[in-house]
């Protein structure tokens, strides 16, 4: 691990990933999107990039939800910016993919791996379903400027590149819907 000079970031030598960041002399915070803990003993299988950040991301919301009984989050860079506004419905939504499927789902992101993974004979996998705004380039300022004044509403911390991996993560989910699914009061699905 490196030590950033110029503020609190840890980063990853070898591949210069920013891993997390010194809160204290003693205390470095590790952001979950960017280590995998894994046990020491049996074999190592890689989780792709894009399954691994859907996952803990919704396993956060989930877990804050249940928590806090808050189901609005801002998606804030380690830079401050608010890049995503995200709106909870359901945490219990099961996807089903009929494998004789004519077109095939699998949509292939920028990172080189599988965006939607079926798993079992049906094709079936657990998801959370959200109503999301994104806030790059000064869209949806005024909502982003209410919500952030908002005490209902949890703030995520994640290194900046992430919150636009994120924001791609979740578009290409919105684009896999029908089209008449994809908007909700102003919100994409």
């Amino acid at each position: 691990l490196q030590k950033s000079k110029e503020n609190t970031r840890v980063i990853c030598k070898r591949c210069k990933t920013m891993l997390g960041e010194r809160v204290s002399s003693d205390t470095i915070k590790y952001y979950v999107t960017e280590v995998i803990i894994q046990p020491s003993e049996g074999s190592f299988s890689p989780t792709p990039r894009s399954q691994f950040v859907q996952s803990m991301v919704a396993q956060c919301l989930v877990e804050l939800s249940s928590a806090k009984s808050t189901f609005r989050f801002t998606v804030k860079g380690d830079n401050g910016k608010i890049y995503i506004l995200i709106w909870l419905l359901n945490s219990d939504t099961l996807l089903v993919e009929s494998l004789g499927s004519s077109s095939p789902r699998s949509v292939f992101t920028l990172f080189g791996d599988t965006f939607l993974p079926s798993s079992g004979p049906m094709g079936t996998w657990n998801a959370v379903k959200v109503l999301y705004q994104p806030c790059i380039k000064s869209r949806n300022k005024d909502l982003a400027d209410a919500w952030e004044n908002d005490i209902g509403v949890h703030p995520l911390k994640f290194p900046s590149e992430t919150c636009l991996e994120l924001l791609l993560i979740l578009g290409l989910s919105t684009t896999s819907l029908p089209p008449s699914l994809q908007c909700m009061n102003s919100f994409q699905v």
